[in-house]
C-alpha cells in the first residue's frame, strides 16, 4: 500500500510518501512540490492522504483545485484524514482561560508571524495561515468538491499532545499531537 503526506512540514512519517513546497534542514520531504502545480503523482497513485494542517496554508480560492488533484492521486474511495486548527473552538477555549494569547493568534489568519514563544523571529517556511479553518467551513469544502462520507473523528483520536499517530482501519495515520483546539475529519475520495 502506498500512502501520502501532503504537506509534511517538519513532520517526516516513515512509510509515507511526504511532501511540501519548502525542502531546507528542518522539512526534508521525500518530493518537493511546486505551489499550485498537480502533484508529480499518476491517477490513482495512494490507497490514503493525510493533510495534516496543511489547507489553511493554501490560498482560499485554491484549496479547491488542490483538493481536486489530491482526489485524482488517490485510489477510488482512499481514505482521507485532514486535521488542523479550529478556530471558533480556539476561540471559545480561551474566552474560557483554557488556551494562551500565542495559541488563539497561531489558530486565526495570519500572513507573515511566527507566534510561538521564543522563535517570534523565524521565517516559517510558508507555513502563514491564509484563510480561518474550522470544522464546519472544511467539512463543507470536503462535501463541495466530492467527497463523501464525512465524519467527524475529532472525539475519536486520543487528545493528548504527546500522541505519535493514530490507527484506523489498518492505518497508522501520522498525527503528531493531538490538541483541544484541532479538529479532525476522515472522509472518503469519491470520483
Amino acid at each position: 500500500m502506498k500512502f501520502l503526506n501532503a504537506g509534511c512540514g517538519t513532520h517526516y512519517a516513515d512509510g509515507w510518501v511526504n511532501t511540501d513546497v519548502w525542502q531546507n534542514e528542518n522539512t526534508k520531504p521525500d518530493v518537493k512540490v511546486e505551489p499550485g502545480q498537480p502533484y508529480p503523482f499518476e491517477d490513482d497513485t495512494f490507497d490514503a492522504v493525510f493533510l495534516g494542517h496543511v489547507l489553511e496554508h493554501i490560498p482560499w480560492k485554491e484549496v479547491p483545485d488542490f483538493l481536486y488533484d489530491m482526489k485524482r492521486v488517490a485510489k477510488p474511495n482512499a481514505p482521507f484524514l485532514v486535521c488542523g486548527p479550529d478556530v471558533f473552538r480556539t476561540i471559545d477555549r480561551y474566552a474560557q482561560g483554557q488556551e494562551q494569547k500565542h495559541i488563539l493568534m497561531a489558530a486565526l489568519e495570519h500572513q507573515d508571524m511566527n507566534l510561538q514563544p521564543g522563535r517570534e523571529h523565524e521565517w516559517w517556511d510558508g507555513a502563514h495561515h491564509h484563510w480561518n479553518c474550522h470544522n464546519d467551513r472544511v467539512a463543507a469544502l470536503l462535501s463541495g468538491t466530492g467527497f463523501t462520507d464525512i465524519y467527524d473523528v475529532f472525539d475519536v483520536i486520543p487528545q493528548s499532545p504527546q500522541m505519535k499517530g493514530w490507527e484506523n482501519n489498518g492505518i497508522k495515520w501520522p498525527i503528531v499531537g493531538h490538541w483541544k483546539w484541532h479538529f479532525a475529519i476522515l472522509c472518503k475520495n469519491t470520483k
